[in-house]
């Protein structure tokens, strides 16, 4: 990668391939600098440890899904859409639940990611705050299964069933039993 392209985002979708090949053990930010064609050093303008990378990867990987999906008004088409966007990202990036899991926000990124959370949630006709709830809910869900499918037991588990299908069919009774409009707090 000729230095005078290396951004930020550049060097996060190269760390996201890097995942792919050698799993989260195998990046280091000397390996990724390598990869792109700088030394290590260079890559501390971008970020200042591993974990600002994970973090940075984990941002673009979430951005990721809400730029996948097409505007939607009726709170429960957007829900099922994040979260069919979640699955598929998520089941495309290995180690996906070890880096959510081991991965430290800071404060900057966390309400830049909540503050664009909020926003794609806005024009939904439900109350916001309900909205924020059932997203952090759908994602949690999504992740869960996401690490199903990840483990080193899936092949067993998909001997039994079809984690994709159990999982759509999960987010669609979440979806389906969510019921906002009965909560005194909003």
């Amino acid at each position: 990668m000729d230095e005078q392209v290396l951004s930020r985002e550049a060097i996060v979708t190269e760390a996201r391939a890097m995942l792919g090949e050698v799993g989260l053990n195998g990046i280091s930010l000397r390996k990724l600098a390598a990869r792109v064609g700088v030394r290590a050093p260079s890559l501390y303008w971008y970020f200042k440890d591993k974990n600002a990378l994970l973090e940075g990867m984990l941002e673009q990987i979430f951005n990721s899904c809400l730029d996948a999906m097409a505007e939607h008004r009726h709170w429960r088409d957007w829900m099922r859409a994040f979260g069919q966007a979640l699955l598929r990202t998520q089941a495309e990036t290995p180690d996906f639940g070890r880096l959510t899991t081991t991965t430290a926000l800071t404060e900057a990124c966390f309400s830049q990611t909540m503050a664009r959370i909020r926003e794609k949630l806005s024009g939904l006709d439900m109350p916001l705050d309900a909205a924020v709830e059932l997203q952090s809910a759908v994602q949690a869900l999504i992740t869960g299964w996401s690490d199903f499918a990840h483990a080193p037991y899936a092949g067993l588990l998909r001997r039994e069933i079809d984690l994709e299908d159990v999982a759509l069919r999960s987010l669609d009774a979440l979806i389906a039993g969510w019921s906002w409009e009965e909560q005194k707090s909003w």
